[in-house]
């Protein structure tokens, strides 16, 4: 009789744990996926961490279901040998998550580097080696049907340390500032003025005129 009672609560523990899956459609703000994307790296919040540059593994992750609200929990990289009961994050996780969610719900969305979440697309996990591309893991992500934003204009990871950075775009590619802008916009006036008199001048016909502005704006 003991035996089925113990039987009975694991069942219901289990039960309980997957009804706290996230199941149906959510899209994520760009904020949270920035987010997701650097608790995959196990990168601690630098503004909370006394140990930001100490990656950590992922553990479980909530978010809710409008994708504005997101709560994370680390197995610290201490006790990697040993491992963590993610089991036992899962109600304080959703609790903190829906703290700051102004009334949306908040259900498990990543336990590890894979996403739990079901929303009708294939399964996904993040590989080791997809971490040595913030952007592939970003890419993946948008795939599976989470994100509808422009990933190129996701900030920066480090991927030694997993932290933003905010000095390039997800892809490597460096932000340009905005005296750079100014700079580039003055140098295209110019290269289109150059244009415009060799043309007139009749030292480039109409095509070649054409083809050369094309080639600029394109740049």
């Amino acid at each position: 009789m003991r035996f089925l009672i113990l039987v009975f609560l694991y069942l219901l523990s289990s039960n309980q744990s997957f009804a706290k899956t996230g199941k149906g459609e959510v899209k994520l703000n760009k904020n949270t996926m920035e987010y997701l994307i650097m608790y995959m790296y196990g990168a601690g919040n630098e503004k909370y961490s006394g140990d930001a540059k100490r990656k950590n593994d992922p553990d479980v992750m909530a978010v809710s279901e409008d994708g504005r609200s997101f709560y994370y929990y680390y197995c610290p990289a201490e006790y990697r040998a040993y491992g963590c009961d993610t089991n036992s994050y899962i109600g304080k996780v959703i609790k903190l998550c829906e703290t700051y969610s102004n009334g949306s719900p908040c259900y498990i969305f990543a336990k590890k580097r894979k996403i739990v979440w079901k929303n009708g697309g294939p399964k996904l996990s993040i590989k080791k080696t997809d971490l040595k591309s913030p952007f592939i893991v970003a890419k993946k992500i948008q795939e599976s049907g989470f994100y509808d934003g422009d990933i190129s204009q996701l900030v920066g990871i480090d991927i030694s340390t997993g932290q933003e950075n905010t000095e390039t775009k997800i892809t490597g590619e460096k932000k340009q500032t905005s005296n750079s802008n100014n700079s580039n916009n003055k140098d295209l006036v110019e290269e289109l003025a150059t244009l415009s008199k060799l043309y007139e001048s009749g030292s480039l016909s109409k095509e070649e005129f054409e083809s050369a502005k094309k080639k600029l704006f394109n740049k």
